[in-house]
């Protein structure tokens, strides 16, 4: 094998090597993009109840004080 050979050989390995580089790049940074994702998702879930219940709370809120200004109105 002649010194071309040898640099091209050379050449093909580190191209190789740098592509399977990039791709382990790609997929960790894939994954951890996953992952957050996941982790927003559990979160969103897990504040799903308490807003729930405070929509609640508003609507019944507002209820009683419908109620007590139609009682004012018809006392009134």
């Amino acid at each position: 094998m002649d010194q071309y050979q040898l640099g091209v050989a050379f050449a093909a390995a580190h191209l190789a090597e740098l592509h399977g580089q990039t791709d382990r790049r790609r997929l960790a940074s894939r994954n951890r993009r996953v992952q957050q994702e996941e982790a927003t998702l559990r979160e969103a879930h897990g504040l799903a109840p308490a807003a729930r219940r405070r929509a609640s709370i508003a609507l019944w809120s507002s209820g009683a004080a419908i109620l007590l200004a139609v009682v004012a109105l018809l006392a009134g």
